[in-house]
């Protein structure tokens, strides 16, 4: 490993670290990372979800909850963050939480200016957890919808999703049922 990739990992480990302090610590005290001006409220908690999104690809999943929370308080109405919550709880086998997660996500990005691909992304992620709790025509609602967002990036995605979807529909209906 290079010096400099060594001195990287431990300037972000210290500044995670300084973070998770922040995190346990009182209310005001949670954005010392991002209190840096003159950045606006969601561009900090843009930052906070940025570092909430790379703990959970590492399935770090308590420390990615820390940050979404962090984000979340610095700007509660941040519909994207409720995304990466519902998608934590799913992880973490909390359906009802994964689902009222979800659920305030997508009423908070379907409020005016929308942004579809937003929007998309989120009900994306909610047709998959529906269709993770076996609910196929409600996963489907949502697919559809995503994919009906203009210039919705991630169709391939979700088209994939669907397929993923109705393969294992169809696979449970075949298996034989124990009365």
């Amino acid at each position: 490993m290079s010096v400099w990739r060594v001195v990287t990992f431990v300037a972000v480990l210290i500044a995670t670290t300084c973070g998770l302090t922040a995190c346990s610590a009182a209310a005001p005290q949670l954005d010392t990372l991002t209190q840096a001006e003159p950045d606006s409220t969601r561009q900090r908690a843009m930052r906070r979800l940025s570092l909430a999104s790379a703990y959970y690809e590492q399935n770090q999943n308590d420390v990615a909850h820390q940050e979404v929370r962090a984000a979340l308080q610095i700007d509660p109405n941040y519909a994207d963050a409720y995304s990466l919550l519902g998608l934590i709880h799913q992880r973490a086998k909390a359906p009802a939480l994964a689902q009222q997660s979800f659920e305030q996500a997508l009423q908070l990005a379907s409020q005016p200016p929308v942004r579809a691909n937003e929007l998309a992304a989120i009900q994306h992620n909610y047709g998959w957890f529906l269709c993770e709790q076996n609910r196929d025509a409600d996963a489907q609602t949502q697919f559809d919808r995503a994919l009906s967002q203009p210039g919705y990036a991630s169709a391939d995605k979700t088209n994939k999703a669907i397929e993923f979807c109705k393969k294992r529909a169809a696979q449970a209906d075949t298996r034989p049922r124990n009365n």
